[in-house]
């Protein structure tokens, strides 16, 4: 999706929606914490239930290559829609777009991985307080990319602007956007395949 964005915009001729250190910041946030708490999952409650997967079956399979591609599409419209409103909203203010599409897409990021915990299992049959550790971890890399945006000192070096209640109005359904994709998916392969096992 990183990609995603910054090529669409290149290709767009726009300014660029993400600077460097941005995101640097939002790797190492996103993918700090989170990815530990993920480690401490307790994993689907069916698991030596279901049959192995067949030996050539490649380690990306398609259920995985579809998630990967809804969620690239999902998380790249989200953060391009957010920067597209900013400049909007304020034109000759780039750090105003900037800063909306740098927050929808590391929030996204965040939120998205509440939903990977399973891969085939909805979030809300897992348990949303079952993992204490991934929310420990959202928690505190929504801290870091708050400080970013809401201390002053730290505005110059990301290159962001403080957000105001109009503008988290906007983005709040494009931050969610991926996860909800995410459940659509992991909804509609989880169709397939028990109508694969039933034939």
């Amino acid at each position: 999706a990183e990609i995603g964005i910054i090529f669409i915009a290149a290709l767009a001729g726009w300014p660029t929606p993400l600077t460097a250190i941005q995101l640097l910041w939002l790797n190492l946030v996103t993918d700090g914490a989170p990815a530990l708490a993920l480690g401490m999952e307790k994993g689907d409650p069916d698991t030596m239930e279901v049959a192995p997967r067949p030996s050539r079956e490649p380690i990306i399979n398609g259920p995985m290559r579809l998630g990967i591609l809804v969620q690239t599409i999902a998380i790249t419209g989200a953060s391009l829609a957010a920067y597209l409103i900013g400049r909007g909203l304020e034109p000759d203010n780039i750090r105003l777009a900037q800063t909306m599409a740098f927050f929808t897409l590391s929030s996204s990021e965040l939120f998205r991985a509440f939903t990977a915990r399973s891969e085939r299992y909805p979030l809300m049959k897992i348990g949303l307080f079952t993992n204490k550790y991934m929310f420990y971890a959202v928690a505190s890399s929504l801290v870091l990319l708050l400080a970013v945006m809401y201390l002053p000192f730290l505005n110059e070096p990301f290159n962001t602007v403080p957000l105001q209640l109009n503008h988290w109005a906007v983005m709040l359904p494009l931050i969610f956007t991926p996860s909800i994709a995410a459940e659509l998916t992991k909804f509609f392969t989880r169709r397939m395949e028990l109508k694969r096992a039933a034939a």
